[in-house]
């Protein structure tokens, strides 16, 4: 959990797709054959289930990632006009008055654990501006969606599910009502989304505003306490950072890069397919290991180093890829753009001062604690 890299590398000299039968699952860590898995849709479906745990035991479904075309086109269209990366600028404003907020008391408090302080802030600050959801507290929103994530892991317990269940509960008591006038919430509760193209009977529209609700928070906060972390541990890309701070959204490419957020993502086979010359059957659990496609060095050189000017850091596959590339990437990205900025400006160095803890969860790569200074500049 600390350091699964050289367990990726591993992997990845070994065949394109290794079966564990502990498990059940076919491992794909190479970054060629993962973007070929997550690529063929037809092949390597959603609909069965894009977690370890299948879907199809379940009523409610996540509709943008658990669903496949037809359906998942009908519902993309819906809801992917307001993440047009026009639209997603309406936000800037408001985003970069929370960064300069968030990083502003951090600073002034010096010594802080940049999880709470700096990472989690921030996509509950941003999806507040986007949904219109005001939820009772930020560390409420962030057990809910950690529970979103780890529910449906081998490792689940039934907490997890209860805080799920918790969240749409409120969702359907108190946040939806409780939404103003214009908003996101509203356009897809109200109005079926941009094209009317949400089912008005069922859970599609809730599940579907959850969806993004939800999976923006623990994914952008692990963005950036993997980012505090990195830029401890190499302190140098800091510094040109620092120098250079037109090179800021390649940098957040190349954290994107280099750790993660998502650590694997599932498709399942309805039938015989193929992967790097490896026959997959019928019926077979795909896991691509985004977090080992990352450092694949057929694709990144030198992928174990950080390196803020790497030309092809945006060819990464964290984000996904194809038709179920992440609705949210341009909003991720402005948020993590933001916070750096104005880290650049305030923060010196950061420095270490307490043991960091990462998360149990095999799914997101993130920290519970990280406790660190930041230097003033």
């Amino acid at each position: 959990m600390r350091d699964p890299y050289p367990l990726y590398a591993e992997l990845r000299g070994q065949t394109p797709a290794i079966y564990e039968p502990e498990r059940g699952i076919w491992l794909v860590p190479g970054y060629a054959e993962a973007a070929a898995v997550l690529r063929d849709h037809r092949s390597f479906v959603s609909g069965d289930g894009a977690t370890y745990e299948s879907a199809l035991d379940r009523t409610d479904r996540y509709p943008l990632i658990e669903t496949d075309p037809p359906e998942h086109t009908r519902i993309r269209r819906a809801v992917q006009p307001p993440f047009a990366r026009a639209e997603i600028e309406h936000l800037r404003p408001g985003i970069e008055t929370a960064a300069a907020e968030i990083v502003g008391t951090a600073v002034a408090l010096g010594e802080v654990d940049a999880v709470p302080a700096v990472a989690q802030p921030m996509p509950d600050r941003a999806m507040e501006l986007l949904t219109g959801l005001t939820p009772p507290s930020c560390q409420a929103l962030v057990d809910w969606s950690d529970a979103v994530v780890r529910a449906q892991e081998p490792a689940a317990n039934p907490r997890h599910t209860e805080l799920l269940l918790e969240s749409l509960t409120w969702l359907g008591q108190e946040g939806i009502p409780g939404l103003p006038a214009h908003c996101l919430g509203r356009l897809i509760m109200e109005s079926g989304g941009a094209t009317g193209g949400l089912a008005a009977e069922g859970p599609e529209r809730l599940m579907t505003l959850a969806s993004i609700w939800l999976a923006g928070v623990d994914s952008t906060g692990a963005l950036l306490g993997n980012a505090i972390d990195a830029f401890i541990e190499q302190p140098d890309q800091w510094e040109l950072l620092r120098e250079r701070p037109d090179l800021i959204p390649n940098a957040v490419e190349e954290l994107l890069r280099f750790e993660a957020p998502f650590r694997v993502f599932y498709r399942r086979t309805r039938a015989e397919a193929e992967i790097g010359g490896v026959a997959i059957p019928a019926g077979a659990t795909v896991c691509a290991v985004l977090g080992s496609t990352g450092r694949d060095p057929r694709q990144f050189p030198d992928p174990d180093r950080l390196d803020v000017t790497r030309e092809n850091a945006r060819t990464h596959l964290a984000l996904g890829t194809s038709i179920h590339l992440c609705l949210g990437a341009p909003l991720a990205r402005l948020e993590a753009t933001s916070m750096l900025t104005e880290l650049v400006r305030r923060v010196r160095r950061f420095e270490r001062t307490g043991d960091a803890v990462r998360s149990p969860s095999g799914t997101m790569r993130k920290f519970d604690v990280l406790p660190v200074r930041l230097v003033a500049a």
